[in-house]
């Protein structure tokens, strides 16, 4: 029956998108890996994929469906439109990191699809083209973050608002398809950001975007523990802005486990907006204050405790890089280049073997007009070479990484829709 599916699934796509792009052939190397960003696209969402050219560039080589449908520039869950909202404008529909996400051993790739609440899996060809294996449902209204570890998947979904929000999970069975695992949804009574799990795979820790909450569920089996097992409240202070957490990374340090969170800080501490007209280009409106980066232990229990409080992306809590949300950890485990989506900047933090952080320069990249946004990062399986998206212009800026790691602008690569692509995945 799954092979039936299968072929009538593949028919199926074949008659809605053009996959003439994908009889290019990709070349990959460890320092220009082949890469991966879904378009969002409302009437039918797709991985679009970029390859080294014979010449030595990139160029977009082939556009692949996920049998699910995105929700185009309109951001989750209100799907209204506000170019002078920050979070309304289109660039950023999920807010969140892992949208896409391939498996550990990189013979498929999840994405998730907001527009119709599932999730897909592809496999990954041997010339790198995309194949889609089958679609399910998400636990929820708009998933946005996916977490794999071995077999085992966990979703992320919003819900129906603000208020609400859940994770699942899912495992890739013995035929190769992605299945939900019955009973496991877990209400968070909050909007998740992100989800991912420990490098043990043991437990699953999730943020919590207006909360600043983060939580950390066991994994029992294939399914959840009832509730977490540990959460922490991110760093507050009355000078403060609330710490609103996007994308993390997770680390194993000499003492264990240690979580490193993006933090931008826009929302006052009674949560609401500064207005202040012409200081933030991308947000005309209102003004922001310095992001930061917190880091907290994870012990081998799954017990979360904070390391490292509020570092800075600059010297002060005003005036510094703003809007911090996404963040990639070097294979070493002692750099962390964070995004700061509305200063158009790439910051670089020292992680020490606990996972204390340090912030080593606010601006390794900067664009000095401050119009680019600039969300999910990657980096290289050799460190050589820094990916980032921008979610308003829909490019993908490629550079190369520095000794100290700083970043030059190696080239920009165009193919996606201008606003609403999400997830970045090099392979």
């Amino acid at each position: 029956m799954k092979q039936v599916f299968s072929f009538l699934l593949s028919v199926a796509l074949l008659t809605t998108v053009f996959f003439a792009e994908a009889a290019v052939a990709c070349k990959r190397s460890d320092a220009a890996p082949v890469i991966y960003v879904a378009s969002n696209k409302a009437d039918g969402n797709t991985l679009v994929r970029f390859c080294q050219a014979e010449k030595g560039g990139y160029e977009k080589t082939g556009e692949y469906a996920t049998g699910g449908l995105g929700t185009g520039d309109l951001e989750i869950p209100a799907l209204k439109k506000d170019a002078t909202h920050p979070l309304a404008n289109g660039d950023d529909p999920l807010i969140s990191a892992y949208g896409v996400l391939p498996t550990g051993d990189r013979r498929h790739v999840l994405v998730v699809n907001a527009g119709d609440a599932s999730v897909s899996l592809l496999r990954v060809n041997r010339d790198y083209s995309l194949t889609l294996v089958n679609k399910v449902k998400s636990g929820d209204r708009f998933p946005v973050s996916i977490a794999t570890s071995g077999r085992q998947v966990v979703v992320a979904s919003v819900g129906k608002d603000n208020n609400h929000g859940s994770i699942s999970a899912y495992v890739i069975d013995d035929d190769g398809w992605l299945a939900a695992v019955p009973g496991s949804y877990r209400d968070l009574a909050a909007r998740p950001s992100t989800v991912m799990f420990s490098r043990d795979g043991k437990h699953v820790i999730v943020n919590e975007l207006v909360t600043g909450k983060i939580k950390v569920f066991a994994m029992d089996g294939n399914t959840l523990s009832k509730g977490p097992v540990s959460m922490v409240d991110s760093p507050r202070s009355d000078d403060r802005f609330q710490a609103i957490p996007v994308g993390f990374a997770v680390g194993q340090g000499a003492s264990g486990g240690f979580v490193l969170m993006s933090e931008a800080r826009f929302l006052t501490p009674d949560f609401k907006l500064r207005e202040a007209q012409g200081v933030v280009p991308q947000s005309p409106k209102y003004s922001w204050q310095t992001g930061s980066v917190s880091s907290y232990r994870l012990g081998s229990d799954g017990r979360i405790s904070l390391l490292s409080a509020d570092v800075l992306t600059g010297e002060s809590i005003e005036g510094g890089e703003i809007a911090n949300c996404w963040v990639v950890l070097s294979s070493d485990q002692k750099t962390l280049w964070a995004a700061n989506a509305l200063s158009s900047s790439i910051s670089t933090f020292d992680v020490d073997e606990k996972g204390a952080v340090q912030l080593r320069n606010a601006t390794a990249y900067k664009e000095d007009s401050e119009l680019l946004f600039f969300s999910d990062n990657a980096i290289s399986d050799d460190g050589q070479r820094y990916f980032q998206l921008v979610g308003n212009k829909g490019q993908v800026l490629v550079f190369d990484i520095r000794k100290n790691g700083d970043l030059n602008k190696r080239e920009t690569l165009d193919g996606l829709p201008a606003l609403g692509s999400y997830g970045l995945v090099v392979l």
